[in-house]
Parts: structure tokens; sequence; C-alpha cells
């Protein structure tokens, strides 16, 4: 029964998402960046001190008492499309992502979440696609081209990571002035990846002691050899070729220090996730293109989505004009900062012999500052606008990677809602984001030729709420 209970509800949760996206997909987007339901998407991503609707659930779930008593559900998708380029600087060869398989391009970020408020506690549920950023590239471009022996390899270069958030709030009023707020939510990771290391990356993995194991010695032994190829692509629209179930939640308050004045906390802690497990191949190249296979299971050690802290203010000018602002602080770094990888051969004349490697991925921990305002022009509408910009570029220069180029720093927003009946409202909005150029000089473990990263990205969004 336990079973089929949980067959069920992963059918509903694949159903659901289908329903709310495209087909394919694929996001550079890092997870609330952008913002969650029509008002904090409005401020693009603030309001952690503001009445957001039944998205306060995953903001700040204390500012579910914010809302006007009731029940409330509101659904949303917003499309994110992304315009990323990686440019050799060597050969000036320019790859651009593109969209080849199922969920890769452009990315859907479906939302859908109910709340209701009583007189002085409040509740809420629903589904996020939180987090999730990724490329794809084919085939044929230089990322598939070794530096050793210059073969073209033809194995695929892309990657997808992706998060999904099923929250569980309640909010309770202290005083007539304080509330706090508390959300645990069930959490899937996962992660498509298909990435060519050179030969020459191999030998700094390692010279630096960051890869072990019987199948490192082997393969590093091979004299003719150009480079591996790791592959753990799921042509799925929600899951990846390595996945990892777990827990999160965040907790919160807020301050109605003035009648016109409210000031919000939120704390978000680091999830507690099972380890990212799948199976994949492995492909040792060698000069002359020939493909030595190896199947077998790979598996991510600690990969969780990172702890993070708000505070904000929302400020009520006059009684149609308010100003938000939010400081965010993300603490990457832990999750991304490296990554523990294992694989270990299934089957074949490699059966049981294993790879270990710290790959230096190089994440930091992200400052963002959010500014926003809301215009109340009359009964029926109501227009939100925001600016965000992360202080620290997430990627250190040196480990700039084309498979997992994040590249995404500053956003713009502007969105419109129209009320109808006092119970029904329609947004439609759309965000411009855009990033400095990000250069890795090569000839480290993330790149042997020196390349660029560049990015910018248009996401139109449309919202339905009601309340009853």
């Amino acid at each position: 029964m336990k079973s089929l209970s949980h067959n069920i509800f992963k059918k509903l949760l694949i159903l659901l998402s289908l329903i709310l996206s495209s087909g394919t997909s694929f996001a550079v987007e890092l997870g609330r960046i952008e913002g969650f339901g029509p008002v904090s998407r409005g401020f693009a991503g603030g309001g952690v001190a503001h009445a957001t609707g039944s998205a306060a659930i995953i903001l700040n779930p204390a500012a579910l008492l914010a809302n006007k008593p009731g029940h409330e559900l509101m659904l949303q998708v917003s499309e994110i499309r992304a315009f990323i380029d990686v440019r050799n600087n060597q050969t000036h060869e320019i790859v651009r992502t593109s969209s080849l398989g199922n969920n890769r391009g452009p990315y859907d970020l479906p939302e859908l979440a109910y709340s209701y408020r009583g007189d002085d506690w409040a509740f809420g549920t629903g589904i996020f696609a939180a987090a999730g950023f990724g490329v794809e590239y084919g085939r044929d471009s230089f990322l598939s081209t070794t530096t050793t022996g210059n073969v073209a390899t033809g194995l695929e270069t892309s990657g997808r990571l992706t998060a999904i958030r099923i929250p569980i709030a309640l909010a309770w009023q202290v005083t007539d002035t304080l509330r706090f707020g508390a959300a645990l939510d069930i959490v899937n990771l996962s992660l498509n990846l298909a990435t060519l290391y050179d030969a020459k990356q191999i030998q700094m993995l390692r010279q630096q002691n960051r890869a072990s194991g019987g199948l490192v010695t082997i393969v590093g032994a091979l004299p003719t050899l150009a480079g591996v190829h790791l592959n753990f692509v799921n042509d799925h629209p929600i899951y990846g070729g390595l996945s990892a179930w777990g827990i999160g939640g965040r907790v919160g308050a807020t301050w109605q220090a003035t009648p016109e004045t409210s000031l919000g906390l939120s704390y978000e802690f680091e999830t507690q996730l099972t380890d990212l497990r799948g199976k994949g191949r492995l492909t040792a190249v060698d000069i002359l293109n020939n493909h030595i296979v190896v199947s077998g299971r790979g598996r991510f050690e600690d990969m969780q989505l990172p702890a993070a802290v708000v505070i904000g203010a929302s400020h009520q000018l006059s009684p149609t004009f308010a100003v938000i602002t939010d400081v965010r602080r993300s603490f990457w770094k832990d999750m991304l900062g490296d990554a523990r990888f294992s694989y270990k051969a299934e089957g074949g004349l490699f059966n049981g012999q294993e790879l270990n490697a710290l790959l230096p991925l190089g994440f930091n921990n992200i400052t963002s500052l959010t500014l926003a305002m809301e215009w109340t022009a009359s009964d029926q509408w109501t227009v939100r606008s925001g600016l965000s910009h992360a202080v620290q570029q997430l990627v250190k220069d040196q480990n700039l990677n084309g498979t997992l180029p994040t590249l995404t720093r500053n956003h713009f927003v502007v969105n419109a809602s129209y009320s109808w009946q006092n119970n029904y409202e329609l947004t439609l909005g759309c965000s411009y984001a855009w990033t400095p150029a990000v250069h890795n000089p090569g000839n480290n473990i993330n790149s042997i030729p020196p390349i660029t990263g560049r990015n910018r990205q248009v996401t139109p969004v449309i919202s339905y709420r009601v309340t009853f």
C-alpha cells in the first residue's frame, strides 16, 4: 500500500508539471531570485515584509497573515527564455544554447498554491518549481572536442539542475503587531549532466589529489587518452539522470512597526537531501576517436540547496503607492563550492572499479539587493515594478564551466494585475535579466581553452488568483 501511494504521488506530480509546462525546458535561473507568485514576481523577488498572497508560503510564511481573511488559490507559469553563449577565446568559436531535448529550453516554472487565513492564524500549501539552471549545446561544438588530439567526439554537452518544493506552512498572530510563521518542504533535486573532460583536465585532477580509484588508474594509463565523457541524462520533464529527495523549510516573522511600515525577516534552512544517485555512462575517448563505454552508477554526495536569510521592509507612502526593499544572502558556496562525485562500473571488463573525484565548481555566496514599487491605479488595476542586483558573480571566473554557466546577476520586472468582482485577479508581466561577461583564463580543471560566458534572458509570466 505504501509503494502504491508513493507511485500515485509521483504520477500526480508528473501530471501537474506536464500540464503547467511546455514539454521542453531549460534554465539559468537561480531559485528565488525572480520571486514566486504575481506580487513577489512583480517586485523582482522582493516582498518578505509585504502581503504576497499564497506565495508567502515559500517567501515568508508569517506574511500569510497579511492576506485577506478566507481562502486563496493561485496558479502561475513563468517561462524563462535564456540566450547563453560561450566563446572559445583561442579559436573564436561561439556556441549558443539551444533546445534539443526534453525540458531544456525554454524553461517553464509552474506554481500552484492554496492558503487560508483565519482571525489569528493562517495555513498554506502548494507546489513550486523552486530552482534551476542548465544548458544544451549539442554534440558538435568545441565543448565536445578535446584539446588533446583535437578529437571531435560527437558526444553531448548539456546540463540541468532543477528543484521542486512542496511546502506546508502555518502562521500565527503573536501580538497585534508581531507575526510568526514556519514551513516544512518536501524537496526533489534532479541533475542532468553530459560533459567532456580533456585528458589534461584528468591529469590536473590527479596531480591535485582530486581524483582516485581503480577507474582513474586504468583510464589515466591509456597512452592515447584524449578525454573522458560523463553522461547522466534522463530525457524527462522533471527527473534528471541523478536525483534525490529530502526535506527543507523556513521560518519567518513580520513586525508592523507603524501603520505604514512593515518589517520582515525570513530564514531558509539548508535542505537535508539524500545523495544524488542515478545510472549513467563513462566514455573514455582516444586520439583516434575510439570510444570505450563503461556503464555504471554515479553519485554526488551531500549536494544541498543552500541556506538563505532575507530581511526587508514595506512602506506605504500613500494609500495607493508603496515601496519595497529586500536584502538576501544565499550560501551557495556550501552547496557547490566543491562537488564530491563517485562512479562505480557495473558489468563488463571493469565491473566494480570506481572513480572518485572532487570537482572545483567554485560557487560563491551571493548577496542580492531588491528595490520595488506597487501602484494601485484603481479598484481594478495594480502595477508593480522591481529591480534586483546580485553583488557577487555566482561563479568565480576561473571556475566558469560551459556545462553549468550560471550567469544571471541583474533583473528588471514589470507586471500589471486586473481584478474583477473582488474575487478574481489576472496578472501579466515580463522580466529581463542580464549579466556582465565572465572570463575563464583557461588551462584549469574547468576549461583548457580560455572561454567567455554571456547570458541575457526574457521571462514572460501569467498568473491567476481567486479568493473565496
